[in-house]
């Protein structure tokens, strides 16, 4: 059977939903869930729909339409199953982190991503990795939901392909993207606040810790890789949370000379979070030999290791992918 008849088959045979997000959420994760919920909530075998997240909000997401609906996985009043699991820009199982027996226990669960490394972990699998968000995929099947794209469902799905293609910049962004973004402009979004909440509104924290990782960060000797680290200690002192880290991979890429970019973070566990970014190089395939995914230029994993360890490991890895 088709997955998106599937899909839309389950959907309006469930009365309780539940959407997850993928740990350390963005804008396509968090917009398309919520953009989801507001749909689901014009069906009328709906009663319920939980937005799930692990951690909290990231700060300049706290706009989006919907945002205070979004529960995090300690609220007592989350169901111990759901009719039905909806994951949202999750590229594996693991990236659930703490909300996956939650997926596990509910009678159908649905995937919908655009990662090229997603292995279809649930009953239902759309995955397009030729879209720029999962938002771009939602919107296509919200209209087979027979749903009306209001302003608020609209500006979710713009932030959700927003970020995903970095402002429009990234090589995902393709006619398709734009030609998406053009019909979702038609529902009144505003798009120069939007760029203004998630480009330019940082809080002061969050460019000190730019500021200082950029100006510490280390680069081979040939300056085809850069790399930078990031401790707990140092983010306690910058007063800085964790999703203050998005976007240094992404500048520190932009060197001409740079072919990839890596960001290694300690997590509270002491392990090593590594977000790489490429110019040329296949990093997904690097990510997923540990345990990670993502897209071909852009790509992340946790390695069990300490910053310095996981420093040793990976650079050697990376010199052998781009001189072979």
């Amino acid at each position: 059977m088709d997955q998106v008849f599937k899909l839309i088959n389950s959907i309006k045979k469930s009365k309780n939903i539940l959407l997850l997000a993928h740990v350390s959420p963005d804008g396509d994760t968090l917009g398309s869930m919520l953009a989801l919920r507001a749909v689901l909530f014009q069906l009328k075998n709906i009663e319920r729909a939980d937005v799930l997240i692990v951690g909290k909000v990231p700060d300049i997401y706290k706009f989006l339409p919907g945002v205070e609906n979004i529960k995090n996985a300690a609220d007592s009043d989350l169901y111990t199953s759901y009719d039905m699991a909806i994951t949202l820009d999750c590229a594996s199982l693991d990236r659930l982190g703490e909300t996956v027996d939650l997926f596990r226990n509910a009678k159908i669960t649905a995937n919908i991503d655009h990662h090229v490394s997603n292995p279809n972990f649930a009953d239902i699998n759309i995955i397009d990795p030729q879209a720029s968000a999962c938002g771009q995929i939602l919107y296509g099947l919200i209209q087979q939901l027979d749903a009306k794209i209001t302003k608020d469902i609209a500006t979710c799905l713009y932030v959700s392909i927003l970020t995903d293609t970095g402002g429009f910049k990234f090589e995902n962004t393709k006619s398709q993207t734009l030609l998406t973004c053009s019909e979702l402009l038609k529902y009144g979004v505003d798009s120069a606040f939007i760029y203004k909440e998630c480009y330019e509104s940082k809080p002061y924290s969050m460019v000190m810790l730019h500021a200082h990782v950029i100006a510490q960060a280390v680069m081979t000797e040939d300056g085809k890789i850069i790399f930078a680290s990031i401790t707990r200690k140092l983010l306690q002192n910058l007063n800085a949370t964790d999703d203050y880290v998005d976007g240094i991979a992404e500048t520190l890429r932009q060197i001409n000379s740079v072919e990839v970019a890596i960001v290694f973070k300690e997590t509270p566990k002491g392990n090593t979070k590594l977000s790489f970014r490429s110019n040329r190089v296949n990093v997904c395939d690097i990510a997923k030999y540990f345990g990670g995914g993502g897209h071909k230029l852009a790509a992340g994993c946790t390695i069990e290791k300490n910053i310095t360890d996981s420093v040793s490991e990976i650079i050697p890895i990376l010199r052998k992918q781009i001189y072979k």
